[in-house]
């Protein structure tokens, strides 16, 4: 049985290799590098000097929506924009600390409220213009605009209050906020935005259509930036080739300007097997590989010289939740049908449903046994914000049928559940269609609920479709989601608040629609307000035992996190969690022998 999936797999997966692999042709052919000065300023790295030169080749599972930092919120936009774009500060995950990027050194106020940045001296964007304080001046008005309605907004404030930015010179900035900001040199660290380019957008309203994928198409160099990369070309659902960035402020110890790489190239193939194919015949770099894809590409790991590394369990969560919220499109036509809308709101009813998933089921079915059930907001894998003292609802379609009777349902003759007003229960569910595993885990989800007479309806969406209906037009009743994780509460803030973009389930309430969620905001801020990590893991612990009993995002399961590598890589430096290619920047290939 095995040999017959081998095969099905490659079968299935050759077929899509053509247009993975077509030829770059002049888009990589190397006119040298251009050479610069290192700047006053330079970030000497402390790994071990490595050899310029050669292509690292990854792939990616969807294409960016945007390279805009205000705009971005689907995390294949925040990788792009995190290889162009630096911040103030950055987070080390080997370390397990913040570091200095565009800032140098710090001080903080005895008060712990005010932060003094000193910049870099001599760093350059990368058409050559300098990086001043006024670059960092321009981010931040732009962040705090009205006219530009971004999450940032509200993670960059406490209690409301914004924080006060200001120029001390040209390479000096203080940064201080109304109230103790406890993840402040962790989350200061997002991308600074170069006043040259973008000021005129900025004046005119245009700012949040600025640098779209058109933009990376037409005119690549137009997105100019301060991290390691800038983007030599760029075809939407085909692949993007970045270059190092010439103006680049890190360097090895013995002068060389990094990163490394001639090229990357990032390959958009919504085709996972195509991709696992192309990785496990030695055709690419790097690849995370999905669960159920690992014992057979393991096989291929000694004939084309590469190693498949179990990284423990995903930082991930993965979700289904239904649309709670109240309102109506333009038409007045209610997003939700109003007898659905009380199936939704009704605790009862998704507690039932949580009770009615048989996660070791969907472990054992779709992951094949590599991972474990998710009851928390917070994965096991942030063993220091993960509280594993939350309600938890172990499979039991019987506890699920009492849930549903104590909420007037009624399972009839026909094995059909009807509520109290006689309408039959049904609903449809969205996921994005790239993505095997999650459209795996709804075919599941679909049986367990005919188990309890529901009759669930399986749709999947391409992701700009699936984000639009999510986030802009409320046109669904039930989705299946992921986020990525963070290493912080705060960087949830846009989830857990009622007022956050991310709050899917009832997304930018004016004022909390539930005492709950009050009590979650209320918490939020508090975990902010405090320096003793102790008293921040109380609140946010807190947080955690509320959504587990409120069940607004039914928590599914953990998959462990897979990732191959060609082991010709050097400066490979695995993090306790994050990618194996987090220093992309640093990482270097043994020259190869011609034969």
């Amino acid at each position: 049985m095995r040999d017959i999936r081998f095969s099905k797999v490659f079968r299935i997966g050759f077929a899509g290799l053509a247009v993975f692999f077509c030829a770059c042709g002049s888009e990589i052919e190397s006119e040298g590098r251009e050479e610069h000065p290192l700047p006053e300023g330079v970030d000497v790295v402390e790994r071990p000097p490595g050899v310029a030169g050669d292509i690292f080749t990854g792939t990616s599972a969807g294409t960016p929506a945007t390279f805009n930092p205000l705009v971005a919120e689907d995390a294949t936009s925040s990788d792009a924009i995190q290889r162009l774009l630096s911040g103030l500060t950055r987070f080390d995950p080997v370390k397990d600390e913040v570091v200095p990027s565009l800032a140098e050194s710090w001080e903080i106020s005895e008060d712990g409220r005010s932060f003094t940045f000193h910049l870099r001296r001599g760093v350059r964007w990368s058409d050559g213009e300098p990086f001043t304080a006024d670059d960092v001046i321009f981010t931040f008005d732009a962040i705090y605009d009205e006219r530009y309605p971004n999450r940032m907004q509200m993670e960059f404030s406490v209690g409301g209050e914004p924080f006060e930015v200001e120029k001390i010179d040209d390479y000096t900035v203080r940064i201080t906020t109304a109230e103790i900001y406890a993840p402040f040199l962790l989350y200061i660290g997002t991308a600074i935005l170069p006043k040259h380019k973008l000021y005129e957008a900025y004046e005119n309203g245009t700012l949040l259509r600025a640098w779209t994928i058109s933009t990376a198409s037409r005119t690549p160099r137009e997105i100019v930036g301060t991290g390691p990369f800038r983007i030599r070309s760029f075809r939407p659902a085909q692949r993007m080739i970045y270059e190092p960035n010439p103006h680049y402020w890190r360097a090895d110890q013995e002068g060389r300007r990094l990163p490394y790489v001639d090229f990357f190239i990032e390959r958009f193939v919504q085709d996972q097997n195509a991709t696992m194919v192309a990785f496990a015949s030695g055709q690419s770099d790097h690849q995370a590989i999905t669960p159920d894809q690992v014992a057979w590409i393991r096989r291929n790991a000694e004939l084309h010289d590469y190693t498949v590394s179990d990284r423990g369990p995903s930082t991930s969560t993965s979700f289904i939740w239904f649309n709670q919220n109240p309102g109506s499109n333009e038409n007045g036509t209610p997003f939700v049908e109003p007898h659905k809308l009380k199936w939704f709101t009704d605790q009862r009813f998704r507690q039932a449903i949580s009770y009615g998933i048989d996660r070791q089921g969907l472990i054992d079915g779709v992951i094949f046994g590599r991972g474990e059930p998710l009851w928390s907001s917070i994965s096991p894998a942030n063993r220091q914000w993960h509280n594993p003292d939350v309600k938890q609802y172990p499979y039991d379609p019987e506890r699920a049928r009492e849930l549903l009777e104590a909420a007037g349902f009624e399972r009839r003759a026909d094995g059909n559940l009807y509520d109290a007003e006689g309408n039959r229960v049904t609903f449809s569910i969205i996921t994005n269609e790239d993505n095997r595993l999650r459209a795996n885990m709804a075919t599941v989800f679909m049986e367990n609920m005919k188990d309890l007479g529901i009759e669930v309806r399986l749709r999947l969406l391409d992701f700009s479709n699936f984000v639009n209906r999510i986030m802009e037009s409320f046109n669904y009743e039930a989705g299946l989601l992921g986020f990525t994780g963070g290493r912080d509460p705060h960087g949830g803030m846009s989830i857990y608040s009622s007022g956050g973009r991310l709050h899917v389930w009832h997304p930018n309430q004016p004022e909390p629609a539930t005492d709950w969620e009050a009590r979650i905001d209320e918490l939020m801020q508090m975990q902010l307000r405090t320096l003793d990590e102790d008293e921040r893991r109380e609140y946010f612990n807190e947080v955690q035992r509320i959504m587990s009993e409120q069940m607004p995002l039914i928590y599914l399961i953990t998959p462990n996190i897979y990732e191959g590598l060609r082991n010709r890589w050097n400066n490979i430096d695995p993090p306790n969690m994050g990618s194996l290619i987090w220093n992309l920047d640093e990482i270097w290939a043994e020259k190869r022998l011609l034969r």
